[in-house]
């Protein structure tokens, strides 16, 4: 068994919190055994202990925008994520300096983001098959890191207490994606394409009703 260290875990929640970061939480490698081998941490990194995941909060929608440079076509450039992968960066160095290897790790193929979250304990998935955070809803873009440092892991949460008598997500949904109440990914992903608001000729914002219309963090009764 691994021994975690509360003092390096301290010092990472302090940098984060130094830098900006608005959620940060460390998960068990061993509890993403039930995904597959190539969305796992040890195939990023050998012999790692620790998942970090960290957070950066969608506090004005225009963050989530997505861009591109001129003749490129293609949406490739998102503010959100940048900030948030030098958060991660910024974790990487301090661990270095302290001894330890990390890995910031790419989108694809890499950790299941939301599920990394509710494994470290920061919040549970919801109706919306978003995480959704105690301060700030499911309004948070996430990245993370996979690391030889040994840290105090966060309680798994397994389901959601904010969403069992609510379906506000579901009734604002312009893609109708909840069929039966489940949560269709082909209808979503077919509406976000086809709807993307303009910007500019080089911007754009996705469709992010679910995002808005959860309640949670949003009012002092559910952020606290």
């Amino acid at each position: 068994m691994t021994e975690r260290d509360q003092q390096l875990t301290t010092d990472v929640k302090n940098y984060c919190e130094k830098i900006g970061v608005d959620v940060v939480g460390f998960a068990d490698p061993l509890l993403f055994e039930r995904y597959p081998e190539e969305n796992r941490p040890h195939t990023f990194l050998k012999d790692p202990k620790t998942v970090i995941v960290i957070g950066f909060h969608l506090y004005d929608i225009i963050l989530d925008a997505w861009s591109h440079k001129e003749g490129e076509g293609i949406w490739t450039h998102q503010f959100a994520d940048a900030v948030v992968e030098q958060f991660c960066h910024g974790v990487r160095r301090l661990l270095l300096k302290k001894g330890y290897n990390s890995r910031v790790i790419s989108y694809g193929p890499g950790l299941y983001l939301k599920e990394a979250a509710a494994l470290a304990g920061i919040g549970p998935i919801g109706k919306n098959n978003l995480l959704i955070t105690k301060m700030f809803g499911s309004q948070v873009r996430l990245r993370a890191l996979v690391t030889t440092a040994p840290l105090i892991c966060g309680d798994p949460i397994e389901e959601s207490k904010y969403c069992k008598d609510c379906n506000i997500c579901i009734e604002n949904c312009p893609a109708k994606a909840f069929v039966d109440g489940k949560y269709s990914r082909e209808k979503c992903y077919i509406y976000l394409e086809t709807h993307k608001r303009n910007l500019s000729e080089y911007t754009v914002i996705e469709c992010n009703k679910c995002i808005e219309s959860c309640p949670v963090g949003k009012n002092k009764e559910t952020s606290q």
